[in-house]
């Protein structure tokens, strides 16, 4: 009986490398585009890396990648996950993004993602300001986030609970028994939201677009999904009701 916890750890694991290894994936083929050298040439850092799954199969596409992470649960897994993945150019900070990209961090990136992280950051403006810090000019962010107004949630699938005030959405989600405080995931912008942010950068040109792959996206594979892409390359204005927005910004040269 002792023997399921560990089983069940290890299918986890297997899934989440899995899917870790199509995020990866992802991020090389659509930033690659953007950047002025091969991927494989290229130094990222993985703000918000969480669990370090996604910043590890990168550590296999790339020169070098450096994860960030506050949170010290996740930390502690990402620091072991570092320590027996085996990848030499993977290294992992514990460190908060408002702890990060100055110093001689500032400008020595060529990629910086931030996959599913904006909505958890209550001072985006300074997220954004510590990305182009980062950056060396001509380098490449990858900004993946979630539709404050897309009628399902992304982190606990309620229905309209990101439509909420905080107090009420909190309410929401502690009689659903799935949570017991939504701050932390409260931040996803609207399009418009994530249009002003991305004005205040002058010094990125930043863009919406379409995943490089639509076949590793989460539900690529499906007709619906291969719709929507379709209707976005022709509507721009559609990404307002879009259920996620990946931007990809570059930062100027002088």
């Amino acid at each position: 009986m002792t023997e399921l916890p560990e089983y069940e750890r290890s299918l986890r694991m297997v899934e989440r490398r899995r899917l870790a290894t199509g995020f990866a994936k992802q991020i090389a083929i659509t930033t690659e585009p953007f950047l002025d050298l091969p991927f494989r040439d290229a130094r990222v850092v993985d703000l918000g890396c969480g669990y370090g799954y996604t910043a590890l199969e990168l550590a296999g596409l790339c020169r070098e990648v450096v994860g960030i992470e506050p949170n010290g649960a996740l930390a502690a897994e990402a620091t072991r996950l570092a320590a027996e993945g085996g990848a030499d150019n993977f290294t992992f900070r514990v460190q908060g993004i408002g702890e990060f990209g100055h110093g001689d961090d500032a400008g020595s990136f060529d990629v910086a993602v931030l996959d599913n992280v904006l909505e958890h950051l209550d001072d985006q403006p300074d997220a954004l300001e510590r990305i182009a810090s980062c950056l060396r000019p001509g380098g490449v962010a990858y900004i993946l986030v979630p539709n404050r107004w897309w009628p399902i949630e992304a982190h606990y699938a309620l229905p309209f609970l990101a439509w909420l005030p905080l107090p009420l959405a909190t309410r929401y989600l502690r009689w659903s028994g799935r949570g017991s405080d939504y701050t932390d995931a409260s931040y996803a912008p609207s399009y418009l939201r994530m249009r002003r942010l991305l004005a205040r950068r002058p010094d990125l040109d930043a863009r919406f677009t379409v995943p490089g792959d639509v076949s590793l996206a989460e539900g690529g594979g499906s007709r619906l999904y291969a719709l929507g892409v379709s209707a976005l390359r022709r509507f721009p204005a559609l990404w307002a009701i879009s259920k996620a927005f990946l931007v990809v910004a570059v930062k100027k040269k002088p």
